[in-house]
């Protein structure tokens, strides 16, 4: 099963427009485990990502982790604000790649080979529902040509830390409801920017499951996210730990060189590239 991973650009240079592109050290390791661990145990993973973000992995030298790299994400993301719809490109993506492919975020590591439905969408769990996150959806003040009326507004979020959509129908479906409501928004610019990105993204995706009478299946318990398991590694809230804690940086660093090295030779370059080039970026 091919995998992809999604790289927008847009909402760093939202927050830093006169800065030059960077992922963090430890976002960059988790990506390329990411990749390579999918490549061993699921089949091929592509970039799929916009101009600037391509030439970043190239400049690095890291291109090579993925089976391709390919630029089908608007840089400007077609007139959708990209602080408040900082994932968009990950609809983007779903809309414009020519086969179906499971999406995984580049900080979600799969250690196992997944076995996934046929007929039903699969993600990385269901979420509840809680007004402070996902209030009623008329308070957003757009109605996505009444189809948000439409909706059940009891059914569960499908967190998109991984999604497949085996129907390609159902996945241009999902791909442009989200993109023309995440347009509509962006035209009526909003300070609250949380709720209306989860609910394109990840509300919106368990409502037209519900409409259609879409099965969702899922890879986790949401009960049983926090409880230790072999199966899944996704950062999380951990990245903003590492941020506060050098120590931790930098053990995390260690065992995913260890880890490049051990399961993964034939890549060990990268561990110099990502290395020497944050180095020098920390230097300037």
């Amino acid at each position: 099963m091919n995998g992809i991973h999604v790289n927008s650009t847009a909402p760093f240079f939202a927050r830093h427009p006169d800065s030059e592109y960077s992922v963090e050290d430890f976002g960059l390791y988790c990506e390329v485990i990411s990749a390579l661990q999918w490549r061993k145990m699921n089949g091929d993973i592509f970039m799929v990502a916009d101009s600037r973000a391509a030439e970043y992995y190239r400049k690095i030298g890291i291109d090579k982790v993925w089976n391709g790299i390919t630029e089908l994400i608007p840089d400007e993301l077609d007139g959708i604000d990209p602080e408040m719809f900082w994932a968009a490109g990950k609809l983007f993506a779903l809309r414009d790649i020519p086969e179906n492919a499971a999406l995984v975020d580049e900080d979600l590591i799969v250690w196992k080979t997944l076995e996934l439905s046929d007929n039903a969408v699969t993600c990385a769990h269901r979420e509840y529902i809680s007004e402070g996150i996902y209030p009623d959806p008329k308070v957003f003040g757009v109605s996505c040509s009444g189809l948000l009326d439409r909706l059940d507004k009891t059914a569960l979020p499908c967190n998109t830390a991984f999604l497949y959509i085996p129907d390609s129908s159902f996945r241009l479906f999902y791909a442009n409801q989200s993109i023309a409501f995440m347009k509509e928004c962006s035209a009526n610019r909003n300070d609250d920017r949380l709720c209306r990105m989860v609910f394109a993204e990840q509300r919106l995706l368990g409502m037209l499951c519900a409409l259609t009478g879409t099965p969702v299946e899922t890879l986790m318990d949401m009960n049983r996210l926090f409880i230790a398991q072999d199966d899944y590694t996704h950062l999380w809230g951990a990245k903003q730990a590492m941020r506060d804690d050098p120590e931790k940086r930098k053990g995390f660093l260690e065992r995913c060189r260890r880890r490049i090295r051990n399961d993964f030779p034939e890549f060990e370059y990268v561990i110099g590239a990502i290395d020497e080039y944050t180095k020098k970026k920390g230097s300037q």
